[in-house]
C-alpha cells in the first residue's frame, strides 16, 4: 500500500523490494524442503530483478536529477529501448509469465496450498497483483504521460554501459523464468541436505 502512494521511485522501488522479501518468509515458514528451494529462487530472482529496476530507473534520474514521479514524463522518447526494458523486469518483479519472478511465486503459491495455507498462497496472488498495478502506474507516470513543460533534462541521451547491464540482467530473469530448473534443482538438494 505504501508503494501505491509513493511518488518518489526511488523509495517506491524499495517498497517494492521489502514487499517482495515477504515472499521469502513465506516459503522459509512453511518449511517444506519444496517451499524452501521456492524461497532461495525468489531470493536469487529478487536480487537480479532489483538490480535491474534501480539501474533502469537510475537512468531516469541520470536524465532528468529528479526521481519526484509528479515532475517526470515523456522519457519514453528519449530511448524506448530502456523503456522497455524497465517495463519487462517490473513484469518480472510482479510475477508475469514467462519470467523468473512468476516461475518462483508460482513455486511458492503451490507450495503454499500443499502444505495446506490456502489463505497465504491468497495473499501471495493478491500480493502480487498489488505490486503489478503499482509498476505499471509508475511507468505510465514516467514514461507514457506527457513531459511536462518545465522538465529539463541533464543529459540527452543514456549511457551504453547502462542498457548493456540492464539487458543482460533481463536475458537473465528470462532464462530462470523459461528454464527454473537450472537454479531450482540446485537448491533443491541443498536444502534436502539440510532438512
Amino acid at each position: 500500500a505504501m508503494s501505491a502512494m509513493e511518488v518518489d521511485f526511488r523509495r517506491m522501488i524499495a517498497f517494492l523490494a521489502v514487499g517482495e522479501l515477504g515472499f521469502i518468509a513465506l516459503g522459509f515458514g512453511i518449511g517444506t524442503q519444496y517451499s524452501i528451494a521456492a524461497a532461495l529462487f525468489q531470493a536469487a530472482n529478487e536480487i537480479v530483478i532489483t538490480a535491474l529496476l534501480f539501474i533502469g530507473f537510475g537512468t531516469v534520474y541520470y536524465l532528468t536529477k529528479t526521481s519526484d514521479t509528479r515532475k517526470l514524463g515523456g522519457l519514453i522518447a528519449v530511448d524506448s529501448k530502456m523503456a522497455i526494458m524497465v517495463l519487462l523486469g517490473g513484469f518480472a518483479m510482479a510475477g508475469v509469465p514467462p519470467f523468473n519472478g512468476f516461475m518462483s511465486k508460482l513455486m511458492l503459491v503451490q507450495a503454499a496450498f500443499e502444505a495446506g495455507y490456502p489463505e497465504l498462497a491468497l495473499i501471495a496472488i493478491f500480493v502480487s497483483i498489488t505490486i503489478f498495478f503499482t509498476f505499471v502506474k509508475a511507468f505510465h507516470t514516467i514514461y507514457l504521460q506527457p513531459k511536462p513543460a518545465e522538465l529539463k533534462f541533464a543529459h540527452e541521451t543514456i549511457p551504453k554501459e547502462a542498457l548493456f547491464a540492464v539487458g543482460v540482467l533481463l536475458v537473465v530473469c528470462l532464462i530462470l523464468g523459461l528454464c527454473p530448473w537450472i537454479v531450482t534443482n540446485v537448491f533443491s538438494s541443498f536444502v534436502g541436505g539440510l532438512i
